[in-house]
């Protein structure tokens, strides 16, 4: 049985790992010049590997989750044990965030491709596949030189547009049209936000931990409790991050609110009116909550000015206007997304194997399918967990 792997990221990876198990002729084709290029640039050059907290609720589809089987069955604890089983050896922040013992992301992608030499997974670089046929009984890989290349299983796991400086691409997907597949959009996701800058101007470069809700028409459409930072042209960092596939599903006026009031600590507005004798400025009961920077602006759009003496009205005034409101201009492009949308639909997978039902013998594993997860680990995980399934799957 011959196995073609089209994709030598993780979940190209980790498919090969387990096709090797029981098969002994595995080939994986990648148009980069060595495996696990995009591992290799993950959590800041350190791999940011899974997280502890992975769960199915944890995930997020364009259209509907269908895998949260997999996800419940390969969960964080699995994971890490294969890893260990492996060789490689991790640890986790107070967050929940695992890393590799080295913190280094290209010394984890140099690891794992020895690990498929060495069991004799035959690996093909600087090529890229343009096409899957199926006549009879075998598979047709196409490559973009016009070679042409038969195999008995594939798995298709050569990811999204995110990274195109990498060489990413979803060309790929297609060359499933022909098959019956349907395509589902490609936008960037897990991206920075592109907003005015009316209620915002002062901040560039300050870092917060906030609320950050997503309106369509005044709609909440998303929610999230996270760490961002401010920025020329918009917001930056998780917390804005996880919401930024729901902006290319908007249809009406799109608008970003970061608020701070719930992460404000209860006994703040209490403590603050109880000790107001002892309050200099107005600034002075929120130096011990929010960065300067934050209060003046704040202070700004309340017609307020935060050096003046401290008054009740006005510290009234300014907890029921903690909050920036901007207008939402949309995202940065796939050159700086952490994944992309583009997917094949679910409806033809088998939610189990990940099996093509219109052309059995075909999988997919990774950024393909319609599967992400927040940052922090969590899109790995699937790249690993449905690369580990769909090579267990083949038979």
């Amino acid at each position: 049985m011959k196995i073609g792997i089209i994709g030598g990221g993780p979940a190209g990876m980790f498919a090969a790992l387990e096709a090797s198990k029981r098969f002994s002729n595995v080939t994986i084709f990648d148009n980069n010049g060595f495996l696990g290029r995009k591992l290799a640039a993950t959590g800041a050059g350190r791999c940011n590997l899974t997280n502890i907290n992975v769960k199915p609720n944890s995930y997020r589809s364009y259209e509907n989750f269908e895998f949260g089987d997999i996800v419940q069955k390969y969960d964080y604890f699995f994971l890490q044990q294969y890893f260990e089983e492996l060789g490689l050896f991790t640890y986790h922040t107070d967050d929940g965030w695992v890393y590799p013992l080295s913190n280094s992301a290209i010394n984890t992608a140099t690891f794992l491709e020895e690990i498929l030499i060495k069991r004799g997974v035959l690996i093909n670089l600087n090529i890229e596949v343009i096409d899957i046929l199926h006549e009879k009984t075998q598979f047709i890989l196409v490559s973009s030189s016009g070679k042409r290349l038969l195999f008995d299983r594939i798995i298709l796991a050569s990811g999204g547009k995110a990274y195109p400086q990498l060489n990413a691409s979803d060309k790929i997907l297609n060359s499933l049209i022909h098959f019956g597949h349907k395509l589902l959009p490609a936008f960037p996701a897990l991206a920075p936000v592109l907003t005015s800058k009316d209620q915002t101007k002062l901040l560039n470069g300050v870092k917060c931990y906030a609320a950050i809700r997503i309106f369509n028409d005044n709609e909440v459409i998303g929610t999230e409790i996270g760490n961002i930072i401010f920025t020329d042209w918009g917001i930056n960092g998780p917390g804005v991050m996880n919401l930024s596939h729901l902006i290319h599903k908007g249809s009406g006026n799109l608008q970003i609110q970061i608020d701070f009031i719930p992460v404000t600590p209860q006994l703040f507005f209490e403590n603050s009116i109880k000790n107001e004798q002892e309050l200099l400025k107005l600034e002075t009961p929120f130096l011990s909550l929010l960065n300067k920077k934050i209060i003046y602006q704040l202070a700004i759009n309340c017609d307020l000015n935060p050096q003046k003496p401290y008054s009740s009205s006005d510290f009234k005034k300014l907890m029921s206007h903690l909050y920036f409101t901007e207008n939402v201009l949309g995202t940065r492009d796939f050159h700086f997304s952490q994944i992309s949308t583009g997917a094949i639909k679910s409806l033809h997978i088998n939610s189990e194997s990940l099996e093509s039902k219109l052309r059995p013998g075909l999988y997919f594993a990774g950024e393909i399918l319609d599967v992400f997860g927040p940052c922090g680990g969590y899109n790995l995980h699937w790249a690993f967990i449905s690369g580990i399934v769909a090579g267990r799957s083949i038979k």
